[in-house]
């Protein structure tokens, strides 16, 4: 099974939206794009798989992921509890409300208010984990591709590749 995740860039933040087929299974928000200067980032477009193994978190590199393909896999710590990780570079998490967005992290929202304010962010990630257990007990292989529109102004530090 293959998510994909079409998202844009803007200055404060990314928004996407996750897509199984043609069907939207929630919009997304990310940090910005490393070359908008901000100390967290966004993952690179590429394709992730996501598994079922159980284990610790992964260590958060200092980079961001790459294009390409990337696995998935359910992650339990008692001090976040349950977050998707993907291959051994960033997480599908519920939204940190209070606390600034982290970098390498995909955050599942249901809807936007008009400020964009991101509404039943835990409803939208409880949705995503359903959704991919099923797929898991069946012994499927998740993966998820990561689409990106470019930065659509000229900005010389987002025309440089880019391994946020």
């Amino acid at each position: 099974m293959r998510l994909v995740l079409h998202r844009k860039y803007k200055a404060t933040v990314t928004l996407g939206r996750l897509l199984l087929g043609k069907k939207q299974v929630c919009f997304t928000q990310e940090p910005p794009k490393a070359c908008f200067g901000k100390h967290i980032a966004c993952l690179d477009e590429g394709v992730y798989e996501l598994d079922d193994s159980l284990g610790q978190p992964p260590q958060r590199p200092k980079f961001g992921i790459k294009e390409g393909v990337y696995k998935l896999d359910p992650i339990h710590s008692e001090e976040r509890g349950w977050e998707i990780g993907i291959a051994d570079i960033g997480k599908f998490a519920s939204y940190p409300w209070n606390q600034p967005l982290e970098s390498n992290r995909i955050y599942p929202v249901t809807s936007y208010r008009a400020d964009g304010t991101p509404l039943f962010t835990k409803l939208a990630f409880l949705k995503l984990m359903e959704r991919l257990e099923r797929e898991w007990e069946r012994g499927e292989i998740v993966e998820l591709q990561i689409v990106s529109e470019p930065v659509p102004y000229l900005l010389k530090s987002c025309l440089e590749q880019s391994y946020c």
